[in-house]
């Protein structure tokens, strides 16, 4: 179990930090698929740039702290990617409670917490 877990852990590491760059460097393939357009005063810069901070340095904030879970088998580094995943999840919460629900808002949701069970499962499977 263990084993699967720091897999998975990895696997979702590399992903993550690979989500991070597609947003760095292809962010205007990227940002229409994911709901969202650049159409600020300047020209679309600084929501582009945005992206490019706020959501690329949270993938790769992540990916990293994933990767040292997995590769270190460190409960302390996989603390960091599940506290992020539990507050984006209850982001994702908050907006279906104000906002409502629409079809797509689901797949994220199933994949937050996916991840949030693997690093509870890998978490337990580690010693202290």
């Amino acid at each position: 179990m263990v084993k699967t877990a720091r897999a998975l852990v990895v696997l979702m590491g590399v992903v993550s930090l690979a989500t991070a760059l597609g947003l760095w460097f292809r962010v205007d393939d990227i940002m229409p698929k994911i709901g969202l357009a650049a159409s600020d005063l300047a020209g679309g810069l600084a929501g582009r740039a945005t992206v490019r901070a706020d959501i690329a340095g949270l993938f790769g904030g992540m990916g990293i702290a994933l990767l040292l879970a997995g590769l270190r088998q460190s409960r302390h580094w996989a603390n960091v990617p599940l506290i992020f995943v539990s507050v984006a999840i209850s982001g994702r919460l908050i907006s279906l409670l104000i906002d409502g629900a629409a079809p797509a808002i689901w797949p994220p949701i199933f994949i937050e917490a996916a991840i949030i069970a693997v690093l509870f499962g890998y978490r337990r499977g580690l010693s202290r």
